[in-house]
């Protein structure tokens, strides 16, 4: 008669005959909860009529004057580790934010333009007006399923809304790069 092998391999770090041991699942648990997420962008159309259980019990009143509405909001991890083991992520539009889960929310393409950043508007065969600005705010077209960017030149809001593809980083000469502009994402070649 032939016997049995093990099923243990000691280059395969598990078993189909067994599961995963409880020091395994802490160790992989704890991994997961440290690493850093990539910022998303998203919008929340909707908003429920009761108090939300999605919206952190401290930042009701800051999420009820922002949502619903177009705003393009950038999605990252809490600072506090509590917060992120209950499953909340920090929304952010410009300097408002508040905490709250993914729910009724739609995320979209993500952008390399934020609030405040100073862009120029390129002239695309002579249709648009060149100019240096600011971006004001960054909307959903529910229409036309688009990012637009408002601007203000001057600290005059203009009522046109652009496109990305509109907008490059202005360059600013004989000064110096913020720490915003040095980032990696930012820095990307003109066209």
């Amino acid at each position: 008669m032939k016997t049995k092998k093990n099923n243990q391999n000691s280059s395969i770090p598990f078993s189909w005959d067994s599961g995963p041991s409880e020091e395994d699942v802490s160790r992989i648990q704890v991994a997961s909860s440290d690493l850093k997420q990539p910022g998303k962008f998203g919008v929340f159309l909707w908003w429920t009529e009761q108090t939300p259980s999605w919206v952190h019990s401290d930042d009701v009143e800051i999420a009820d004057c922002l949502i619903p509405s177009d705003r393009v909001f950038l999605r990252s991890d809490c600072e506090n580790a509590s917060d992120r083991e209950l499953g909340f992520s920090k929304f952010q539009y410009g300097a408002r934010c508040f905490r709250g889960k993914p729910a009724l929310w739609l995320e979209v393409p993500q952008q390399e333009i934020e609030i405040g950043d100073r862009v120029e508007v390129k002239s695309q065969s002579g249709k648009l007006k060149p100019q240096i600005a600011c971006v004001i705010d960054i909307l959903w077209n529910r229409t036309k399923r688009t990012v637009e960017f408002r601007l203000s030149a001057n600290e005059i809001p203009m009522q046109r809304r652009f496109l990305e593809s509109d907008l490059r980083p202005a360059v600013r000469l004989e000064q110096h790069l913020t720490i915003r502009e040095l980032r990696p994402a930012s820095n990307r070649m003109m066209t």
